[in-house]
């Protein structure tokens, strides 16, 4: 597991181009810290690669999410009769959601209890 997997699943949730997701790299590169800071010494980093960098990448996508639904409000768009609304609180909820399943799923890797971004792992 790589910064560059994390990278990848991050582009797959977040619908982002490469050039697009660049600037998010950083934040990657935080939550690979972040939870491998707080891994059991004993955890198979091979068997466990996939789990962790997905996990990685929706705490990634939740603060992505997080981000847009701050700068963007309700997204509308409108052509003749038709309008569509973006309910921003159900996307924020829906990436909340993946974030602390995919969390739940390697809750058992970890030293002890653990908080991240809000979560308790």
């Amino acid at each position: 597991m790589d910064e560059q997997s994390v990278m990848e699943k991050f582009m797959l949730l977040s619908e982002l181009s490469r050039e697009e997701a660049e600037p998010w790299r950083g934040l990657c590169h935080w939550g690979i810290a972040s939870v491998f800071g707080r891994l059991r010494k004993d955890v198979d980093l091979i068997a466990w690669g996939d789990a962790l960098s997905y996990a990685i990448a929706t705490m990634v996508y939740y603060k992505y999410t997080l981000r847009r639904v701050a700068q963007n409000g309700s997204t509308v768009f409108s052509a003749g009769d038709v309008k569509l609304t973006e309910r921003t609180e159900d996307i924020r909820e829906a990436a909340e959601t993946l974030y602390k399943e995919a969390m739940a799923s390697i809750a058992h890797l970890f030293e002890d209890e653990v908080v991240l971004l809000g979560v308790r792992v």
